[in-house]
């Protein structure tokens, strides 16, 4: 039997028990939702790193990669909320159908155009620009799409699951674009990544209403799209935020635990370079998601055993550790293996972050919410593409490094005396 959502699972004397992760899987509903991201999530770090690479071959620049990177997720910045407000009112489904297409497309004209010879810096960043705004269109209502297929006792593993199907995306997806640079080309690389567009495409289609007894369902369209009382607002959905005693200090510790990831993600090329082999930016990118589908993999465990207090400033910690150990490391294998602790924090504190904030929200405002946490999970990411880039190009990367492991101690600190924790069910 499939488990029951919030509304569903009353009065249901097993609605409560969470499954372990991986039975979650056979629940057809979320197990079609989960595949489908494991398609395209390949697909999107295969396009980052090649970008990437491609414009430090174009221009020389550290900086230009951080502008790379900034055009990638600026977008989630401007329009997350817009999007959000789109979550509540219109089918969640239809949402992540359309704006997955418009993103294959996008992506497939870019393939053209790097196969015809004719792409230059500008022109990537651009592209960048435009799949950045699929996925600002996107990730909100795919994100609050979630809760509507598991219990809310089974939604932190679920969370955890979902974020590990993100981490096996930034270990294949690297890992094709550092094979496809070396025996293959750019636009081999961005073709792949228009192909896997088709995986949430196909998914929305088994991702729907399930019936329940007396014939009624429980459609992923939210009740503001059925029967709306009065057009929800961008504003509104600010305010839910701003409103909670924790939701604000959540959303700022969503926003520092992608400091050390982006910094890693805009210098891999740099510290690459360095190595005398630009292709192996894939590999150190791989090194830090490799400890990131680990922390997944543990976080049951770990969740279980650590005290909730302790769990996001260990997180940081981890990062702290990462940072120092990559801007220390001597060779290109001490750089990937010292990558990790920087994925193992990230993969501890995000499905904690993300599942409180998800458990906090109510069902008419979480598209709203999750656009919050889209902005701080990768909207603010570009500011930190744009300051590693900079710093990187002034004063080289291992100090650039240890500046944002400052960050990071920082961040732990602040978690610590926030004592911040995923709500109780």
């Amino acid at each position: 039997m499939a488990p029951r959502t919030g509304s569903d699972a009353q009065g249901d004397p097993d609605a409560g028990r969470p499954r372990g992760a991986w039975r979650l899987l056979g629940n057809r509903r979320f197990a079609a939702y989960w595949l489908g991201g494991l398609v395209s999530g390949p697909g999107t770090w295969l396009h980052n790193v090649t970008a990437s690479v491609l414009v430090l071959e174009l221009t020389g620049s550290p900086f230009m990669v951080g502008v790379v990177n900034f055009a990638t997720f600026i977008p989630l910045l401007l329009f997350s909320l817009p999007a959000g407000v789109l979550g509540d009112r219109v089918d969640r489904r239809l949402v992540v159908g359309v704006a997955c297409t418009v993103a294959g497309a996008t992506a497939g004209t870019l393939a053209w155009v790097a196969a015809a010879e004719r792409l230059s810096a500008g022109l990537l960043i651009g592209f960048c620009f435009l799949l950045g705004t699929a996925q600002a269109v996107n990730k909100p209502a795919h994100g609050a799409l979630l809760p509507t297929l598991v219990s809310r006792a089974e939604l932190p593993r679920a969370t955890a699951l979902n974020v590990l199907q993100f981490q096996f995306g930034q270990v294949a997806g690297p890992g094709l674009a550092s094979l496809l640079l070396l025996v293959g080309t750019p636009a081999q690389a961005f073709a792949l990544n228009a192909v896997s567009f088709l995986g949430p495409v196909v998914s929305m289609a088994f991702v729907g209403p399930r019936r329940r007894r007396g014939g009624s369902t429980d459609a992923a369209a939210p009740p503001t799209a059925r029967a709306p009382a009065r057009a929800p607002s961008i504003s509104e959905g600010l305010r839910v935020i701003m409103d909670s005693p924790v939701m604000p200090a959540m959303v700022l510790a969503v926003v520092l635990t992608n400091g050390a990831v982006e910094a890693l993600r805009t210098l891999a090329p740099t510290i690459a370079a360095g190595r005398a082999l630009p292709e192996a930016a894939g590999v150190i990118i791989m090194g830090y998601s490799v400890g990131a589908l680990l922390g997944l993999v543990g976080f049951g465990t770990v969740e279980r055993r650590l005290a909730p207090a302790w769990l996001l400033p260990t997180a940081f910690a981890l990062q702290v550790v990462g940072l120092v150990g990559v801007a220390a490391a001597p060779s290109l294998a001490a750089t990937v293996v010292a990558a990790a602790p920087i994925g193992l924090g990230f993969a501890l504190s995000t499905p904690l972050l993300s599942a409180g904030l998800q458990t906090l929200a109510r069902e008419d405002h979480r598209s709203r919410v999750m656009a919050v946490f889209s902005m701080a999970h990768l909207g603010m990411r570009p500011f930190f593409a744009l300051a590693a880039g900079g710093l990187a190009t002034v004063s080289g990367a291992p100090p650039t490094l240890l500046a944002f492991a400052v960050l990071a101690l920082a961040a732990a600190v602040y978690t610590r005396r926030r004592r911040l924790q995923r709500p109780p069910d």
